[in-house]
C-alpha cells in the first residue's frame, strides 16, 4: 500500500494534534506545537508534543490543526486507486502505481539499488 501525501497548510506555533500513534510515546489525538516549517514540494513539519516528545518529518498522514481533529472512530477511510490520479484528475508521472513501499519508491528503482549493491560487493 502506498502512502498518500496529505496537504494541509500550517504556520509556525500554530496547535496540532496527532491523528496516529507515533513513534517516541505520542499516542492518537495527542495536542502539540509547530516549531518549524520546512520544504517547497513536500512540507514537512517539526512538533513539540504536550509529553516533551519532539518529532520532525511529519505531515498531513501524522497531524492536523486543532479545528481538523475528530476522533477515530469519526473518521472517514480514504482509498486510492493503484491506477487512479489525485482528486484533480493528475497523476504522478505513472510512479506512484508501481510504488510497492510505504515510502513510494518506484520498484524498478529498488531493484536498480539492489544490483548495483551486488556489483559493488562482488
Amino acid at each position: 500500500m502506498t502512502a498518500v501525501l496529505v496537504p494541509i497548510a500550517l504556520k509556525r506555533h500554530a496547535k496540532v494534534r496527532a491523528v496516529a500513534d507515533l513513534p517516541g510515546g505520542v499516542p492518537d489525538g495527542m495536542k502539540g506545537k509547530v516549531l518549524q516549517v520546512t520544504g517547497v514540494s513536500w512540507i514537512r513539519y517539526r512538533v513539540l508534543f504536550e509529553n516533551k516528545v519532539e518529532i520532525g518529518l511529519l505531515d498531513g498522514r501524522h497531524i492536523v490543526g486543532l479545528k481538523d481533529w475528530k476522533p477515530a472512530d469519526q473518521r472517514e477511510v480514504v482509498t486510492v486507486a493503484a491506477g487512479g490520479g489525485d482528486a484533480d484528475g493528475a497523476d504522478a508521472g505513472g510512479e506512484a502505481a508501481e510504488a510497492d513501499n510505504e515510502f513510494g519508491v518506484p520498484a524498478h528503482l529498488l531493484e536498480r539499488a539492489k544490483a548495483a549493491r551486488t556489483r559493488l560487493k562482488g
